[in-house]
């Protein structure tokens, strides 16, 4: 009899515990507001799952919840230490099945590039990708779609000035923060 209950409670455990991962934004779902830190779900990248986010407008997504201050190295050894140091993270491609998305911060995920289907949230008008570690002059052509975009964020990533220019010219009501003068 000991055998029988000790088989059903692992399979009742693990039955639990796939569902619990499976769902794991659900009561997220229903929300037009929304901010993941996804340290509190002990995750150290966003899940394809956050395509079930259909109703948010405005999502927030960083790794820690931690408020206070950081120490970083000094702007001039910044950009370079940063964009070359892994983890590199990628973002996954059910994001861009948000289409109500009008503002979208996606702040220091180590992020190496955004999902070829980016220029899909043509909804956007606020995008922060602050401390990242993208190249944006590989990311032009899925930032240029974004054209109802009125802010960018683009601090702590790999930028360059004739980056911004064509930023500018594809958007001239862009307003955009890189760090670059």
């Amino acid at each position: 009899m000991r055998p029988q209950l000790f088989l059903v409670t692992i399979l009742l455990i693990s039955c639990s515990t796939t569902e619990k991962n499976q769902y794991l934004f659900d009561r997220l779902t229903d929300q037009e507001t929304v901010a993941i830190y996804l340290s509190k779900y002990h995750l150290d990248s966003i899940p394809s799952e956050i395509g079930r986010l259909k109703k948010a407008r405005k999502l927030y997504v960083t790794l820690d919840s931690s408020s206070g201050w950081k120490i970083y190295p000094p702007l001039s050894a910044f950009f370079q230490q940063r964009a070359e140091k892994p983890p590199f993270k990628l973002l996954p491609n059910e994001i861009t099945e948000l289409y109500n998305l009008k503002n979208l911060r996606l702040v220091e995920l180590n992020l190496k590039q955004l999902p070829d289907d980016f220029g899909k949230l043509e909804n956007l008008d606020s995008l922060d990708l602050t401390l990242n570690k993208l190249t944006i002059s590989n990311e032009l052509d899925k930032l240029m779609k974004l054209k109802k975009l009125k802010y960018l964020g683009l601090f702590g990533n790999s930028v360059e000035a004739t980056d911004l220019e064509k930023l500018k010219k594809g958007n001239p009501n862009l307003t955009i923060v890189s760090g670059i003068d």
